[in-house]
């Protein structure tokens, strides 16, 4: 419907919202599929914040086949959420971020990033994830990789 109607913000809104949903559902295949599909439309609008989002989310989905890919994108994401000032999306990057280091054995890199999401989260009250970074945090001080 968005796209007959030419509706741009919507649609990519929509995509890149499927696209986290195949993601959370373990279909990274199709998750990734949708956000590069997002993400083309993003650009092409110059949305910057959907640009972010969607460069989040596809690091997440791609941290563990590409890191480097994962990487560009979780750097790509921060720069542009610091710009627009989207702290929780920020937050949730730079969480993205701390645990592709982790995974990477880059432990003092994730620490700073995870301490940095959990900063932000705390500060804007969010609920559910400053408790998931602290236990990221407790693991990278346990010397734990899970």
């Amino acid at each position: 419907m968005y796209h007959a109607v030419r509706f741009s913000p919507a649609e990519i809104y929509t995509i890149i919202t499927l696209g986290e949903g195949h993601w959370r559902c373990g279909d990274n295949g199709a998750a990734t599929q949708r956000l590069h599909e997002g993400l083309e439309l993003a650009e092409r609008t110059g949305m910057r914040f959907l640009i972010a989002y969607a460069c989040r989310l596809l690091g997440e989905t791609i941290s563990k086949v590409n890191p480097e890919q994962a990487l560009n994108h979780f750097m790509r994401s921060i720069a542009i959420f610091q710009e627009v000032k989207a702290e929780n999306e920020l937050a949730l990057a730079y969480s993205g971020f701390g645990r592709l280091q982790k995974g990477q054995g880059n432990r003092e890199q994730a620490r700073k990033n995870l301490t940095n999401a959990l900063e932000i989260f705390e500060k804007l009250g969010t609920l559910g994830e400053p408790d998931k970074v602290r236990q990221e945090l407790a693991q990278l001080d346990q010397g734990s990789d899970k």
